[in-house]
């Protein structure tokens, strides 16, 4: 058996091209979160801010609606045509999307038509989106050096967050060098006009990667409905691997998709305080998630995600009740107590995609379970906090929210990660070929 872990220093191209990549999309992705205040000044009717930002929030959410079917069908590409194939058409659609919403008419101009196409450049945004993160993880798990998956893979989790971060940048920057007046009228189209340039060089550093060395070369040894085998044969893996996800995905996208409004509108900060502030926030979800590669190389992953769950759920409401204090240095930390365990969560997270699911159907399982968690818990989770928030009056309902997720997470890793239980990127056996071919294979 060919372990596909055990790689030369020429493959680090895979890593870093996968990163840059999910750098790329993390901000296209992102930029629109954190420009949410703007956009809904633009493709809404003015009179009811909180309305229009609720429907930009939901258009926000829609996006996320399609991911499972981008995952589904860039799983079946990357399972079965291989894994940079799926990668450059994704970060292709993205850039085409956000350059889409760059160049969109304001409700102003053209009416109802305006949040209809930004919904359209949103769910293609979504649909995108449900190839990349995933892709890119498994792409660097199956390139990755014997005993150095959780370090080599938390560089991809820290290029996802060097991508929000770029975006909170961009926005803090527009924030201090415009006024509001001209935040709101053209420099918010400015951030999504940049897709064209980044998506040309992902394109370029994907196209170039090497295939993964885990994926059978021969195209009739892979299963010809992926879809099906991971149905037939990785069910509880799903369900583990979504278990766990939920409490990561909405951490994560409570900071990178809604802390920099939550900060302004309800804490009461200034927008370039906010975006400062949530950068801090970005910096510990990276260094928790290389943290997390360095404990996940050295001690089993169920140990560490079952801290990591623990340390969310005791660290997020004092860290909102911290926030509270209204000064920039206090939102950050705020913030920073409860993400690093958020990241260091995420890495665990990304090996769970190799512990649960063998090659041959790793993208299709992982994309499906990965992308429908995401759509009901991470892209609601603006619309979601800022409905509780309206309904109870209580700036801290969000936490709440949070920890019940962290419950549901430790549970999960408490009964559905077996003790020991270690990623595995190696090529399958010949029997085990024919056996995934037919759907018969149990997955482990």
């Amino acid at each position: 058996m060919t372990d596909a872990g055990t790689t030369s220093r020429g493959s680090r191209r895979p890593v870093v091209a996968a990163g840059i990549g999910t750098l790329i999309e993390g901000y296209d992705l992102l930029i629109y979160g954190y420009l949410a205040s703007s956009l809904a000044g633009q493709f809404f009717p003015a009179g009811d801010p909180t309305m229009a930002l609720l429907n930009t929030y939901a258009i926000f959410a829609l996006g996320f609606v399609v991911r499972p079917l981008g995952g589904v069908a860039f799983g079946h590409v990357g399972d079965r045509f291989g894994r940079r194939t799926a990668l450059t058409t994704s970060i292709l659609l993205m850039a085409i999307a956000t350059l889409g919403i760059g160049v969109l008419p304001p409700y102003a101009t053209i009416g109802a038509a305006a949040p209809a196409l930004l919904l359209a450049c949103r769910l293609l945004q979504g649909f995108s989106i449900g190839g990349e993160y995933v892709g890119a993880n498994i792409m660097v798990l199956e390139h990755a050096a014997g005993g150095r998956s959780g370090r080599t893979v938390s560089v991809n989790q820290v290029a996802a967050y060097l991508g929000a971060a770029a975006a909170a940048a961009t926005s803090l920057l527009l924030a201090g060098a415009l006024t509001h007046e001209q935040l709101a009228g053209w420099g918010w189209r400015l951030p999504f006009l940049a897709a064209v340039p980044l998506g040309l060089v992902g394109l370029y550093l994907r196209a170039r990667v090497p295939e993964s060395p885990a994926l059978l070369p021969d195209r009739d040894d892979r299963p010809s409905f992926p879809l099906i085998v991971a149905a037939r044969t990785a069910w509880r893996g799903m369900i583990v691997f979504a278990g766990w996800l939920a409490m990561i995905t909405l951490g994560g996208f409570l900071v990178f998709g809604y802390m920099p409004t939550y900060l302004t509108r309800v804490v009461g900060l200034s927008a370039a305080g906010a975006f400062g502030a949530n950068l801090g926030a970005l910096g510990a979800l990276a260094v928790g998630a290389v943290a997390g590669g360095h404990l996940v190389d050295r001690y089993p992953p169920r140990p560490v995600a079952v801290v990591c769950a623990a340390g969310v759920a005791v660290s997020v409401v004092p860290g909102f009740l911290l926030m509270q204090h209204g000064t920039v240095v206090t939102a950050m930390l705020g913030q920073a107590v409860w993400a690093g365990w958020i990241g260091a969560g995420a890495t665990v997270s990304a090996l769970m995609s190799a512990s649960q699911f063998p090659p041959a159907i790793r993208y299709t399982a992982t994309g499906l379970a990965y992308n429908v968690t995401v759509a009901l818990v991470g892209g609601t989770a603006p619309y979601v906090s800022t409905w509780l928030i309206a309904r109870t009056h209580s700036p801290v309902i969000p936490a709440w929210y949070l920890v019940g997720m962290a419950l549901v997470a430790l549970t999960t890793a408490i009964r559905g990660l077996r003790s020991g239980q270690r990623p595995t990127v190696a090529r399958p056996s010949r029997l085990r070929r024919n056996r995934l071919r037919l759907g018969t294979d149990g997955g482990r």
